[in-house]
């Protein structure tokens, strides 16, 4: 399911991966609020698809899903060719180091933790958005 409620902004674009509705509908307010164009994915089959028609400038990544999880669905963002410079932070409750160590090896650029505080995810999302494109 696509979350896209309200008109697109005319910052940078965000693809928000999980499977949790609420945490998509509280990432599309914080997000969206700050100017950025938000899209969301339920699951990380439609997550690819979106990511790869979007062409964002971020994408955060859940790590618990029930389809296929963040790892793999960051494995197969990184096969497509358009997406492969596209920073990919993941946004879990996973804390363990080894949790760190399996999503930078499949690709992720960052790891965020849930619970997580707006202002700080906001300075990662500005962080990454901000930095010049590497075109494909």
């Amino acid at each position: 399911m696509t979350v896209r409620i309200g008109s697109p902004n005319k910052g940078p674009t965000v693809v928000a991966i999980d499977d949790q509705l609420e945490n998509l509908i509280l990432l599309q307010a914080i997000i969206e609020h700050r100017g950025y164009t938000f899209l969301g994915a339920t699951s990380g089959a439609e997550g690819i698809g979106l990511a790869a028609q979007a062409a964002p400038r971020l994408i955060l990544l859940d790590v618990q899903m029930p389809d296929m999880d963040g790892f793999e669905t960051c494995r197969q963002l990184r096969g497509i060719w358009a997406l492969k410079a596209t920073p990919i932070a993941f946004l879990t409750a996973c804390k363990t180091g080894a949790d760190v160590q399996a999503g930078m090896k499949a690709g992720g650029d960052d790891f965020l933790m849930k619970p997580f505080d707006a202002e700080k995810l906001l300075a990662r999302i500005e962080h990454w958005t901000s930095r010049k494109p590497i075109p494909a």
